[in-house]
């Protein structure tokens, strides 16, 4: 006989290392028939009681509060006591619980007081009709008889086993409390007939019958409202010329919608999606399978007509599976917590929150923590390093390098056996990215809260959201919207990019070349390589790109570009499903193909079809395997022959598993043809906003501005009196923003700009007087200065550098005295540095060359640069190259090769010359330019170009 109704787990953060798995495993291998939990929070009542009602064991749920620096437990006695439990968590959350706060909500719950808090039972007597005190040996029974014939034997329990682990999560925690270590431990039988009398008072049943989606509007019918903006929408979208066809599936999909109850979450989604199109808050045409309603067409919540598209409503909403309905909607991600403020306001704060998530204990972390709680710090770099982050530490003991780690520094071996055992723990909570919460009543009515860096947080993760009925939207941010956005406000909104032509050649020449850098989906190394063979000239062959570069459909491009372009034989089986598979030339790459199939020939219905395909994809075979009698029976019945059937069913299960959501192929690639457009037509603009989305991001920056070059953007150096923060876009011309400078960043960008809004620097002496600080130190201005930041002062940068510390001297003397009282210094003038020291610095300032360098004048389509090496591999190539080391070696058999590594203002690489071309480069020195011919090769992880040609320039 076990005591386990006191339990703590890792929702009690970094306090315990049960996790609620753990004890649902525990009292199945015991046959423990009650379980309870006694956290100082409520995040895991849900999974627990999910768990014990699964497993047929009587769930306990406790909250461990502090009151005057004493422990008391409260358990609810129902659900009524379980909502009085949520109102509790509210006020520690918000750090509000008292004595008197504490009253108003003690309707059906027990007050356990533990032994050593038994002086205050009196004070809470007349609050709670149950109250108990805890007793852990017979001394402390007898004792607690003497104050009420109310004892129950419990100690909080937060380990299944003796071990000194809890110390460590206690370092790990660092806030100098430390945790009681103690063990589920068995009882004897007069214990375990109190325990038993205590939990039979308990009967908890959460509710999970009703949905909590708030109203639209108290003042009129929520149907007639959205059958009215639907039919106005659909007037809108297709100027008036509304068929048969759009009317019967508008028709349809409300009904759906109403009788499923869904009408009030359509017009919450609408109300607030209008809310930011009419202030300037750039939405996504749509995402996932919500672009497949005609309904969100029509309402303006997505921008795909899902009728021309074929794309299907039951994908998205399926009236024979009755789950909460998801759609999913994207913002410029710089205004998107402008939307969640609206919805907060609109709907009440109370009744609004975005989603907890956890960061964990994961391999690298836990390592990272129980070395610094060991002061074992010093050679844990090296191992988390060789940790592969995708497999958990026990299958990391199979790898080599951390074998080999754990051998070089023996005393590592104990922080690893550690964490192997803290692995997975809940760490610290944080925000999901996108997940938002809207109910129709305060949240802490049905669910935990929890309060985060000031924020109020769903205390539950999101799959238990939905079980109690709570409304859950994402409002995701993404940047791709505001690169749109922002060009469009840049252009003054000439055109409406709703409106552009999806037939624009110049748009499918950029494709058909894969000069595709810097838009969405479309810039990985991977798929321009696709797109140079697919040849893209329509928009369906875009979406269509997007569903195939996947792993498991991939293997399928090779066949659908064939057939494409006619080398090979289009097979639809049977001709009746050519209308199916006609754009994707008989092979099926979406999810609603399946669908459609299944409806074509055996009779399905769209929602039992979705239900088919759901199931296929998944891989549950029992339906599969009946299935498969029932469509070749219809289909036999409707006039196929059953060769014909049962090759499509294999077929369909081919490419279930592959199968993409359509209607999210269609809204993205959307946003990447959008983007692709103001590229071809608004370069400038364009690549200036690529840029100030990665400002601080070094490697993705010299990949936008080399693309800047090649369209013949002039990249101008940052300037002191005339960047701005971010990039400053003209007519073919970039100037650079001070804070991609090295050891500058934005916050002293950000001073150094104030500053200047009150008036320009007129010499290197003013600026430095005015702006010398904690922020702008001697170092600053150095990165300043070999930056070509200061150009403008019309003084070389080693004379510069030389007065720096005059110069900070009058700084110094400036902030104690009267600028009146103090001549400013003269310049002490020298010489320049020579081109290569001003090459090196300028490589130093920004990790990459941006105009000193040579080779940035020789920009052609021929000549490839460094940074894109990577995509041409076993091809010859040209670029552009300074020498920057030449090693010469002997080979097995004494003939001279040599290894040359050269750099261009992108990037530098490796070349090699190998002995029958080693007189290409006998004329060849150090600082040289030269152009190279050669064949790019990789050499382990590494790419290398093999010289064929060279020449001196």
């Amino acid at each position: 006989m076990y005591n386990t109704i006191a339990i703590k787990t890792d929702y009690s953060l970094l306090k315990s290392l049960i996790k609620v798995s753990d004890i649902i495993n525990f009292s199945k291998t015991n046959n423990i028939p009650f379980l309870g939990i006694l956290d100082d929070n409520l995040f895991g009542s849900i999974e627990f009681y999910d768990n014990c009602i699964n497993n047929n064991i009587k769930p306990l749920i406790g909250l461990d509060i502090i009151i005057d620096s004493l422990h008391y437990y409260l358990y609810a006695l129902d659900y009524t006591g379980y909502k009085s439990l949520l109102k509790i968590n509210t006020l520690v959350q918000k750090n509000e619980l008292n004595l008197e706060t504490l009253k108003e909500y003690t309707n059906n719950l027990i007050l356990v007081i533990p032994f050593s808090s038994k002086a205050s039972i009196n004070e809470y007597k007349d609050i709670f009709k149950d109250v108990y005190i805890s007793y852990e040996n017979e001394y402390k029974y007898k004792s607690a008889l003497i104050l009420t014939k109310n004892v129950i034997p419990l100690s909080i329990t937060n380990t299944l086993e003796d071990n000194d682990y809890i110390n460590i999560l206690d370092k790990i925690r660092d806030d100098n409390e430390k945790t009681n270590i103690c063990k589920i431990r068995q009882i004897n039988s007069n214990d375990y007939n109190i325990l038993l009398k205590f939990v039979d008072k308990i009967n908890i049943e959460i509710d999970k019958t009703k949905r909590y989606i708030p109203k639209f509007r108290d003042d009129v019918d929520s149907f007639d409202l959205l059958y009215s903006l639907c039919k106005k929408g659909l007037n809108k979208r297709l100027n008036n010329n509304v068929s048969k066809e759009y009317i019967d599936r508008l028709n349809y999909e409300l009904n759906v919608i109403k009788n499923m109850g869904f009408v009030d979450y359509f017009l919450i989604v609408y109300d607030y999606v209008k809310y930011a199109k009419t202030h300037d808050i750039m939405v996504g045409p749509g995402r996932g399978s919500a672009a497949g309603s005609l309904v969100s067409y029509t309402l303006g919540i997505t921008n795909i007509d899902p009728v021309k598209y074929n794309l299907l409503f039951e994908r998205f909403l399926n009236p024979d599976r009755v789950t909460m309905p998801d759609i999913d909607v994207d913002f410029d991600a710089s205004l998107r917590d402008k939307v969640i403020d609206y919805v907060k306001s609109r709907y009440n704060s109370s009744r609004v929150a975005q989603v907890m998530t956890y960061a964990t204990l994961a391999s690298r972390q836990v390592l990272k923590d129980v070395a610094k709680s060991l002061n074992l710090n010093n050679n844990i770099d090296y191992l988390t390093k060789v940790i592969d982050q995708k497999l958990s530490l026990k299958d990391n003991l199979n790898i080599d390098s951390v074998k080999r780690i754990l051998t070089i520094y023996p005393e590592l071996k104990e922080v690893y056996n550690i964490s192997l055992k803290l692995e997975g723990l809940k760490r610290q909570i944080s925000t999901t990215a996108a997940g938002v919460v809207i109910c129709s009543q305060d949240l802490d009515n049905l669910i935990p809260i929890c309060i985060n860096d000031n924020n109020i947080l769903a205390g539950l993760t999101l799959n238990y959201l939905e079980e109690l009925g709570i409304l859950k939207m994402d409002f995701l941010g993404i940047s791709n919207l505001t690169i749109i956005h922002d060009v469009l406000s840049l252009i003054n909104n000439e055109i409406n990019i709703n409106d552009i032509s999806l037939e624009d050649t110049k748009v499918y020449d950029m494709f058909m070349t894969a000069e595709t850098t810097g838009i969405f989906q479309f810039e990985s190394s991977g798929m321009r390589s696709f797109l140079k063979k697919l040849q893209p000239k329509t928009f369906s062959d875009l979406y269509a790109a997007l569903a195939l570069f996947r792993p498991g459909p991939m293997d399928n491009i090779d066949t659908f570009i064939k057939r494409k372009n006619g080398l090979e034989k289009i097979d639809y089986i049977d001709d009746s499903l050519k209308d199916i598979l006609y754009e994707t030339y008989g092979i099926i790459i979406y999810q609603e193909q399946i669908m459609q199939i299944l409806v074509k020939m055996a009779s399905y219905t769209y929602a039992e079809a979705d239900n088919i395909r759901r199931a296929m994809s998944k891989k549950k075979e029992k339906i599969i395997a009946a299935e498969k009698d029932h469509f070749i029976i219809s289909s036999i019945n409707n006039g196929y022959k059953r060769e014909v059937a049962e090759k499509v069913y294999e077929m369909i299960l081919k490419f279930a598993n592959y199968g993409f959501n359509k209607s999210h192929s269609v809204s993205y690639a959307l946003i990447g043809y959008q983007m692709a457009y103001l590229k071809v037509h608004y370069t400038n603009y364009y690549i200036g906003n690529l840029l100030n989305m990665v400002v601080g991001n070094e490697a993705k920056s010299k990949e936008y501005l080399d693309m800047a070059k090649q369209y013949n953007i002039y990249i101008l150096k940052p300037d002191i009196n005339l960047s701005i923060k971010g990039y400053k876009i003209g007519k073919n011309k970039l100037r650079l923003p001070l804070s991609i400078i090295k050891n500058v960043g934005e916050i002293t960008e950000s001073i150094i700009l104030e500053i200047r809004e009150q008036k320009e620097f007129s010499d290197f002496f003013d600026f430095v007087g005015r702006t010398y600080s904690k922020s702008v130190t001697k170092r600053v201005i150095e990165y300043l200065i070999i930056s070509g930041a200061l150009d403008s002062f019309k003084v070389n940068r080693k004379t510069l550098m030389n007065n720096i510390d005059n110069a900070i001297r009058y700084a110094e003397l400036l902030s104690n005295l009267d600028s009146s009282l103090i001549e400013k210094p003269l310049l002490e003038e020298v010489n320049e540095y020579s081109e290569r020291e001003l090459m090196e610095q300028e490589l130093n300032a920004y990790g990459f060359y941006i105009t000193n360098h040579p080779a940035s004048k020789f920009v052609s389509k021929d000549i490839v640069k460094l940074s894109k090496v990577s995509e041409f591999f076993d091809k010859f190539i040209k670029c552009v190259v300074i020498i920057n080391k030449m090693r010469f070696i002997k080979t097995k058999k004494g003939d001279n090769m040599c290894f040359i590594n050269a750099s261009d203002e992108t990037s530098t690489c490796s070349f090699v010359c190998f002995p029958s071309s080693i007189n290409l480069i006998k004329d060849i020195k150090e600082n040289d330019l030269v152009e190279i011919v050669g064949r790019v090769a990789r050499r382990y992880s590494e790419y290398q170009i093999n010289i064929s040609k060279i020449n001196k320039l």
